[in-house]
């Protein structure tokens, strides 16, 4: 099935940005709960709208995020920068390892390296827990791979179908990352 090109506006940095001194400096990060809800998901979904071509909105609401939050191997990293929320990111703890997504960054902090950061804070976070290998699951059909690349991530199995009501087939694209 042929996929939709990326215009402009979807393009994908090839490679993840690194932070600025300054900016790194006015990051700070926390464990989110469900009194963030309400201001975090309207950061997703915004985040995740040059998706919607592919896997239609919302991303996320309220009530699934709660119900997330109540699994203890769920946590939430929140980022601020002067108080006001800059973007988060969802970890989960397995049994062996540990996964992450639900990566997304406010339109006012985008292009400062916060994915980045928010990454690698997802990152300690696993290793905090005695996981020593992160996962993550993408869609191949937005560029995201060689993004994920640039941070150490490497590409494992792929899978073509259609998953999580999306509108038409894509590729899932599996990556990992030994953390120590």
């Amino acid at each position: 099935m042929p996929q939709r090109p990326l215009e402009a506006s979807d393009a994908v940095t090839a490679r993840a940005r690194q932070p600025h001194a300054a900016f790194a400096a006015r990051v700070s990060f926390r464990i989110g709960g469900e009194a963030d809800v309400p201001a975090v998901v309207p950061v997703i979904n915004e985040a995740y709208l040059r998706e919607a071509w592919l896997l239609p909105g919302p991303r996320m609401d309220e009530p699934r995020l709660s119900d997330e939050l109540r699994d203890p191997g769920t946590t939430l990293i929140v980022a601020e920068t002067d108080r006001a929320l800059a973007g988060c990111v969802r970890l989960q703890i397995r049994e062996a390892d540990a996964h992450f997504g639900l990566l997304a960054v406010a339109k006012h902090a985008r292009g400062n390296g916060l994915a980045s950061m928010l990454i690698a804070r997802a990152e300690q976070e696993a290793l905090a827990s005695g996981r020593d290998v992160m996962h993550l699951d993408c869609a191949k059909e937005l560029g995201l791979p060689p993004l994920y690349e640039s941070l150490g991530y490497v590409a494992g199995g792929e899978e073509f179908g259609s998953r999580w009501g999306s509108v038409q087939p894509f590729t899932l694209v599996e990556m990992r990352k030994a953390l120590r």
